[in-house]
């Protein structure tokens, strides 16, 4: 059973971290036994790809930095984790005028401009045909969210907290920012603008696409980077989301793991950190400039997801849908047949716990509670 947890994703998003920064992930945590094998894969990893790691930088920061975002401030696509946002950023990389960091590109960021053709063929192994969570196609074109390529390039990222979840403080720190300087903040912020240059000079393109749950409560820091940054903001039903972000916990983030996280702990996770998240939303979205924001449900991206798209261009002052708008329905055909995942019935305590946690939540969106 074990073995075959193991397998159901192939890589770890750690393997091509900078040695520097894995080293001060193990300064910082400690890995519990049974994951010691992994952390040994990711050390092993991390050395072999250390040359190209050095040789990008030696080759191109001085040219990611000469880039400027600043004429085209990018377009953050927020939400927590399963209400869509994924769904909603393939659908409008449809749109040619948009960058967006790619699945190869994200798993090796560290080198991922030095144009290696080749190395594809390699990464094909690590990727498996479909997300483990929702049976999504992934391929290594596929866009990807960038706190992937963050977390290979510093300690300052939220999703460190996956990996090591009994460290809560990288989510705390860093997505919600509490408890952390102003110079610690302006680090981050420095640490995620040279991702983002380095994703618009990998892409080309002079508007980047981004998607990243990770966002969601950084609304506040994305717009002392970007004052004019545009933003789509989508939610789901809170049962939903529950069932489907515990899903995701037991079949992808396991594969990810470095410490012990009982189910107990993932349910009172999930409660508590996505509560602080929409809190911190909710409070920040009204310092977004009019007409820089579109707040979308679920439901109708799932039912008239053109007629989405349309209103979200409309809202935001987007340019080019109707050039899109062919690629976007072959993308729609070629989703009409995925299914869904179903779920087991919750335990009434845990709708309990739902329905009390989340109460903000269904009043603010228009849901309604079982009960």
């Amino acid at each position: 059973m074990t073995r075959k947890r193991r397998f159901k994703v192939r890589e770890h998003q750690l393997y091509t971290v900078l040695p520097k920064v894995w080293k001060e992930l193990k300064r910082e945590n400690q890995i519990d036994h049974p994951y010691r094998f992994r952390a040994r894969r990711i050390s092993f990893y991390s050395k072999l790809f250390s040359p190209g790691f050095l040789l990008q930088r030696i080759l191109f920061s001085k040219k990611v930095l000469k880039i400027s975002l600043e004429d085209h401030p990018p377009i953050f696509i927020l939400g927590l984790w399963r209400t869509g946002t994924t769904h909603l950023h393939y659908l409008m990389a449809r749109d040619t005028r948009f960058g967006y960091l790619k699945n190869h590109q994200a798993f090796t960021f560290n080198f991922s401009l030095l144009s290696l053709d080749r190395l594809n063929k390699v990464l094909s192994i690590f990727v498996p045909g479909k997300r483990p969570q929702d049976n999504v196609r992934v391929t290594l074109d596929d866009p990807a969210e960038e706190e992937q390529a963050l977390s290979t390039t510093t300690t300052r990222s939220s999703i460190h907290s996956f990996f090591f979840p009994q460290n809560n403080t990288y989510f705390t720190r860093y997505h919600l920012f509490e408890g952390i300087s102003e110079q610690e903040k302006d680090e981050w912020k420095r640490d995620y603008l040279f991702l983002l240059k380095n994703i618009a000079y990998y892409s080309k393109k002079k508007t980047l696409l981004l998607k990243n749950p990770h966002n969601t409560g950084r609304v506040k820091e994305l717009l002392e980077l970007f004052p004019q940054a545009k933003f789509i903001f989508i939610h789901r039903d809170p049962y939903t989301v529950f069932r489907s972000t515990k899903k995701l916990y037991n079949r992808m983030i396991s594969s990810q793991l470095l410490q012990f996280f009982s189910q107990a702990e993932i349910e009172q996770l999930i409660l508590h950190n996505n509560a602080r998240i929409l809190h911190k939303y909710l409070r920040e979205r009204a310092l977004i400039p009019e007409g820089n924001l579109v707040e979308i449900g679920f439901n109708a991206l799932e039912t008239a997801p053109l007629e989405t798209v349309e209103t979200i261009y409309k809202v935001l002052n987007l340019e080019g849908l109707e050039t899109a708008r062919p690629a976007m329905e072959t993308y729609l055909d070629s989703v009409k047949q995925y299914k869904r995942n179903t779920y087991d019935p919750l335990p009434q305590v845990l709708l309990d716990k739902i329905d009390e946690e989340w109460a903000f939540w269904f009043e603010e969106f228009g849901y309604k509670k079982l009960k």
